[in-house]
């Protein structure tokens, strides 16, 4: 797809519901080697899949939000998401685990502050949202931190 902002909603849901889902496989996990051997790896292996797609996701959103939201460190994402897929043998489980733990819930709350305001000055359509609400590929994502009001 086009780097066009009526996609904007999209990619930045499909980046909430990847980072509450990693949040989600990584609950009640103390240390990176736990975290590595739980579940036969599932999980982790998982996270880096989907660490990978936010990172992917990252490069489809329009210029205008990559340049109106600085305080988000696009590129280091999409750094990260480069590192996975690139060398996925000599990953280091410890800096994956404090990206998981340090700094996801971070991005995960200016995600869902910049999807409100971009809501809420009309930039992005609360009726593609409405649409997204109970759809099943968006069931990890808390509507309600969006504060508008669902028809």
């Amino acid at each position: 797809m086009l780097k066009d902002k009526k996609n904007d909603l999209l990619y930045l849901l499909s980046m909430i519901e990847s980072i509450e889902k990693v949040i989600l496989y990584s609950k009640d996990i103390e240390t990176a080697e736990c975290f590595f051997e739980y579940n036969e790896q599932i999980n982790f292996n998982a996270t880096l899949t989907l660490l990978m797609h936010i990172g992917e996701t990252v490069g489809k959103l329009s210029d205008d939000i990559l340049l109106n939201s600085p305080d988000i460190p696009w590129g280091k994402i999409r750094g990260l998401r480069h590192r996975i897929a690139h060398d996925y043998v000599a990953l280091d489980i410890v800096i994956i685990f404090e990206v998981i733990k340090n700094k996801l819930p971070d991005f995960l709350t200016a995600l869902y502050a910049l999807t409100a305001k971009r809501l809420h000055e009309g930039i992005l359509s609360v009726e593609e949202l409405n649409l997204a609400v109970g759809s099943r590929y968006y069931r990890h994502i808390d509507f309600q931190r969006f504060s508008i009001r669902q028809a």
